[in-house]
C-alpha cells in the first residue's frame, strides 16, 4: 500500500519539476533580455553620420583657409619683392657700408651709393694697413654713432699693383684685417669682394673708378687722390708684367683685339686670380661672404686703358653684393 501511494506521489511531482524549470528558464530568459535591454539603453548607439558630416565640413573650412593664408603670405613676398626691387642701390644698401680702396670710392664717384655709405681712400691695401690709410677707415666706422648691419670690404687692387706681395702673403694680412673688424664690429656681418681684374695696364692705369678723382675730404674718414705712389709702382710692374703677358700671349694667339670684350682675347698685365682664389680659402675659414665679381670682364666695364672701371660696372657690381647680402629679394 505504501508503495503504491508513493508511485502515485512521485507521478504527480514530475509534472512540477518540469513546471519549475520551466518557469525557472523564463525567468532567467527575462533576466537576460532586460540585462541586454538596460546595457544597450546605457550605451545607445551613436549614429556618427552627422558627425562625420561636421568633422567633413571643418576640414574643407580649415584647408580654404590655409589656402587663403598661403595666398596671403604669397602675395605679400611678391609686394616686398617688388618694393625692393623699385628702390634705388642707396635705399637697398641702407645700414650698410662699403670700406676699401679706390674700387670702394668708384661707387661714389659715379652716384651707386652716398657718400656716408662708402669709406675709401685710394691707395689703402692691407698689406700695410695702418700707413695707408685702412686703419684709419676702420675707425672711422668704429667711432660712428651706430654700427653698420653689413660691411663689405673692396680691397686688394694696391696690393697687387703695388706691393708685389705673394697671394699667400696677401692672404695672410687680408686675414688680420679681417680679424681685426670682426672684433672691432662684432655684430656687423662681414663681406669680401673679389679684386676686380685688369683688362690691361697702361703707364697711368690705376685702380680709380671712372669718375674724376674725388677731392672731398671727411672728419670722419678722407678719401685722398694722390695716386703719384701708386702710379709710380704701378708704372715699373706694368712694364715688366705687360711685356710678359704679351709675349707670353704671343705664342698663342696673336690676335690681342678683342670683338666680344671677353677676358680671354685682350691682354691682361696684372694676374689676380691667385689672389681671388685665396681670398676665397680666408673668407671659408673665417666665415665671411666671399662676393665673387670675377666674372665682370666684359669690355664696357673698363676704360680705354683696361684699368679704370665704368659706371656700368659698379651697377653689375653693386647687384653683386645685394645678392650676397641680401638673398631673400630680387635684385635686378
Amino acid at each position: 500500500m505504501f508503495e503504491k501511494n508513493k508511485e502515485k506521489m512521485k507521478e504527480k511531482m514530475e509534472p512540477d519539476k518540469v513546471l519549475r524549470f520551466a518557469i525557472v528558464a523564463v525567468i532567467l530568459l527575462f533576466l537576460i533580455g532586460a540585462l541586454i535591454i538596460g546595457t544597450r539603453m546605457m550605451n545607445p548607439r551613436v549614429d556618427a553620420t552627422e558627425g562625420v558630416k561636421k568633422l567633413t565640413e571643418l576640414e574643407d573650412a580649415n584647408v580654404q583657409k590655409i589656402d587663403a593664408k598661403i595666398q596671403e603670405l604669397e602675395q605679400t613676398e611678391a609686394d616686398e619683392a617688388a618694393a625692393w626691387k623699385a628702390k634705388s642701390a642707396k635705399e637697398k644698401m641702407d645700414g650698410c657700408i662699403v670700406l676699401g680702396d679706390s674700387t670702394a670710392l668708384g661707387f661714389r664717384q659715379n652716384d651707386i651709393l652716398s657718400k656716408s655709405q662708402v669709406k675709401s681712400k685710394d691707395g689703402a691695401t692691407v698689406s700695410d694697413a695702418e700707413g695707408s690709410g685702412l686703419n684709419e677707415l676702420l675707425t672711422a666706422v668704429t667711432e660712428a654713432e651706430t654700427a653698420p648691419q653689413k660691411l663689405i670690404l673692396c680691397i686688394g687692387r694696391g696690393d697687387v699693383a703695388v706691393s708685389g706681395e705673394t697671394a699667400d702673403a696677401f692672404a695672410a694680412n687680408y686675414k688680420s684685417f679681417v680679424e681685426q673688424v670682426k672684433a672691432a664690429l662684432p655684430d656687423t656681418k662681414v663681406y669680401v669682394c673679389s679684386i676686380p681684374a685688369y683688362l690691361s695696364l697702361t703707364s697711368t692705369g690705376d685702380a680709380t673708378g671712372s669718375a674724376d678723382s674725388d677731392t672731398d675730404s671727411d672728419s670722419d674718414a678722407k678719401d685722398t687722390t694722390d695716386n703719384s705712389d701708386f702710379k709710380s709702382s704701378t708704372d715699373s710692374k706694368s712694364s715688366t708684367d705687360s711685356k710678359s703677358s704679351t709675349d707670353s700671349k704671343s705664342n698663342s694667339d696673336s690676335d690681342t683685339s678683342s670683338d666680344d670684350g671677353s677676358l680671354s682675347k685682350m691682354s691682361t698685365a696684372l694676374d689676380v686670380t691667385s689672389y681671388n682664389e685665396a681670398l676665397k680659402a680666408l673668407c671659408k675659414e673665417e666665415k665671411v661672404k666671399y662676393v665673387d665679381t670675377t666674372d665682370l670682364t666684359d669690355a664696357s666695364y673698363y676704360g680705354e686703358d683696361g684699368s679704370t672701371m665704368t659706371k656700368a660696372y659698379y651697377e653689375a657690381c653693386i647687384n653683386k653684393i645685394l645678392e650676397a647680402a641680401f638673398r631673400n629679394y630680387v635684385i635686378q
